[in-house]
């Protein structure tokens, strides 16, 4: 057995605090940074290639879907090499593409640069985002997963709320090329520090047990804590029927819920001023971080997927009522309550993964999962797109969002935690 390696130093600062939340807290620095830029950063990306730049909506909104899809089949090809190599290499690398892309897609000028762009952004997004992100969390906590997940997953709110408008704002004043020459100089400065001299990967690696050895206080179920020991194999997560219904509900879901998102901006400013649409896209960002501090820890002890199933109605509801709504005060408490289900649908993704293939193979898992639901992220802006070309706006539209929230609702509810018996062909460590 190889001796414990030693804690960064930042754990002197620290001595009384277990290491796995300063992680949590460099994952949520993290998270501000990359998807601060790499999810909310699109929708402004969108409205400014096409108003800045004269490209056009449609062919804008595609490439938005190729980014998706692209996300989903990096998460896929990595999600094993983060179980077995570790995340940290990954994240250090996506954070240079990611520059890399936004230098790039500052100096588009025209349509053929766009695939290519996104596509370098897309992968740098995928390797510094929510897979390894997740996967050490997963492996640093189990019985208050929920609680450190909210906290890594806080900076991802807070990126939104305060990003749209920076980004909005570099923009008009210093135009398109200037602004993501900031943004990708500020992703490096925050991220590589984080990853070198914060983040790690195992807390076994350094003599320690997740939560701080103090699992037995929550009392897992058995089937939780067998799970989490298990090493899956790829086939035997998708035979699996709990992978595949979550799958389905989640692909629906994010279909819905990306769709609206990435037009939200140019949805908003039909409706009202420029600058209070970009604060409508700040209020989901908002909602977001509100809704997660009080939902997230309550999902350590209460059922993540009726949770998740409230949230589905609940998103499904708010998008009637923006669908409906003319006055700028609705439109901006709509957009509020919409943010409420975002961060924490994510978020339930992630803990669901984790209950229910473990912490050893949770990278595999979600890649799996990702490059489902990221490519029904990646239909999803598409697909509102024509729709509201269809029916000549966003209003009737936006009901049909509405109705596939609701379907995937009822879906969640039949995900439950595989038995050890259908589990027959996976490895145990």
């Amino acid at each position: 057995m190889k001796a414990p390696r030693s804690l960064p130093a930042l754990h002197r600062a620290f001595p009384n605090v277990f290491y796995g939340w300063l992680v949590a807290s460099g994952g949520s620095a993290m998270s501000f940074a990359v998807v601060g830029v790499g999810f909310y950063g699109l929708v402004v990306l969108l409205d400014a290639l096409v108003t800045e730049r004269g490209l056009a909506r449609d062919d804008v909104s595609l490439v938005t879907t190729v980014y998706w899809v692209v996300t989903g089949l990096v998460g896929l090809a990595i999600g094993r090499g983060v179980d077995r190599f570790g995340a940290r290499g990954f994240m250090a690398a996506g954070l240079l593409l990611m520059a890399a892309g936004l230098v790039w897609i500052g100096r588009i000028s025209s349509a053929v640069e766009i695939v290519p762009a996104y596509v370098l952004l897309a992968l740098g997004f995928s390797m510094a985002g929510a897979i390894p992100n997740g996967a050490i969390i997963t492996r640093w906590f189990v019985a208050k997963r929920a609680r450190a997940m909210t906290l890594s997953h806080t900076g991802v709110s807070l990126g939104g709320v305060l990003l749209v408008p920076l980004m909005t704002g570099w923009i008009q004043t210093h135009g398109l090329t200037v602004a993501l020459d900031r943004i990708a100089a500020m992703l490096l400065l925050m991220g590589l520090p984080i990853v070198i001299w914060v983040l790690r990967f195992d807390p076994h690696d350094f003599g320690l047990e997740p939560d701080d050895g103090e699992t037995a206080d929550a009392a897992p179920s058995r089937a939780v804590l067998t799970a989490q020991a298990r090493v899956w194999r790829r086939s035997d997560i998708l035979r699996s029927p709990s992978f595949q219904i979550l799958a389905a509900a989640y692909a629906l879901m994010l279909l819905c819920q990306v769709g609206y998102s990435m037009h939200q901006l140019a949805f908003l400013r039909e409706r009202m001023e420029v600058e209070l649409a970009a604060w409508g896209v700040s209020a989901v960002a908002f909602g977001s971080f509100s809704a997660r501090l009080v939902l997230g820890p309550l999902a350590d002890r209460l059922s993540k997927r009726r949770m998740a199933a409230g949230l589905f109605v609940f998103q499904a509801a708010m998008i009637v009522v923006l669908a409906n709504a003319e006055r700028p005060a609705v439109l901006l408490g709509a957009s509020l309550g919409f943010g409420f289900t975002v961060g924490t649908i994510f978020m339930l993704q992630a803990l669901l993964v984790g209950e229910l293939f473990g912490r050893v193979s949770f990278a595999t898992a979600m890649g799996l999962q990702q490059v489902v639901s990221q490519v029904a992220s990646g239909l999803g802006p598409a697909v509102l797109g024509l729709l509201a070309t269809a029916y000549g706006g966003y209003s009737i539209a936006l009901h049909w969002l509405a109705a596939g929230a609701l379907i995937a609702a009822v879906l969640i509810l039949g995900v439950r935690i595989p038995e050890p018996a259908a589990a027959a062909g996976a490895i145990r460590r």
